[in-house]
């Protein structure tokens, strides 16, 4: 029952990913030539952004968390971010206490299919590689060993609403995608929600404040 619950909240999440996008898209009226003729624009200088990027997601039917910070170029209609990742999960049968832990190092690539100062919806592809270790402890006796690597595919789409100059809520679904040969059930669905900074907007009040000084 419990994998059966798991695969189908996988199967919707992914169906609202696809529904969303698709009907975003045609609400902005995307076209791809603008996107591509911006983000080759050298001239448009990026707004640095620094943000940490927490969710809640599935590890083997289990939930967890999944935490990290990253960093990287907002140039308006696309944002490019490099960061690290880490998330783990623990199984306690009796006497033996398993814990697997994933840490990676992800690059994504967000696209605004809506942006506004009081609203954003934006677009997410990410790509990472990191590794995998499993810790198995019996009675007093613990074992550590490498589990191989592992290289994690997500997508999804979020938005945030603005109430104050640099203070928001934001929130999204999306999908996970990787494998390991050594550990299965990585794949699943994540989703967030919460209070965000907008770090983009103090960047630039704090370089018209240096330049006024």
């Amino acid at each position: 029952m419990q994998c059966c619950t798991y695969f189908c909240s996988m199967k919707k999440c992914f169906a609202i990913v696809l529904f969303l996008t698709s009907t975003l898209l045609v609400q902005a009226q995307w076209r791809p030539q603008d996107s591509i003729r911006r983000a080759l624009d050298l001239n448009a200088p990026g707004g640095f952004r620094v943000s940490f990027d927490g969710r809640n997601s599935f590890l083997k039917g289990q939930a967890i968390n999944v935490g990290g910070a990253r960093f990287g170029l907002d140039y308006g209609k696309i944002a490019l971010f490099t960061g690290v990742y880490r998330t783990s999960l623990a199984l306690f049968r009796g006497e033996d206490s398993f814990y697997t832990g994933f840490n990676y190092v992800s690059s994504t690539l967000e696209y605004y299919i809506h942006q506004s100062w009081r609203f954003e919806v934006v677009n997410s592809y990410q790509i990472g590689f990191g590794t995998v270790s499993e810790m198995r402890k019996v009675g007093n006796t613990v074992t550590r060993r490498a589990q191989g690597y592992v290289i994690p595919l997500e997508t999804g789409i979020g938005g945030t609403v603005r109430f104050l100059r640099y203070l928001g809520f934001c929130a999204g679904v999306g999908i996970r995608v990787g494998h390991n040969r050594n550990i299965s059930g990585f794949s699943g669905s994540y989703y967030y929600y919460g209070f965000t900074c907008f770090t983009g907007t103090m960047y630039r009040d704090f370089k018209k404040l240096v330049k006024r000084i």
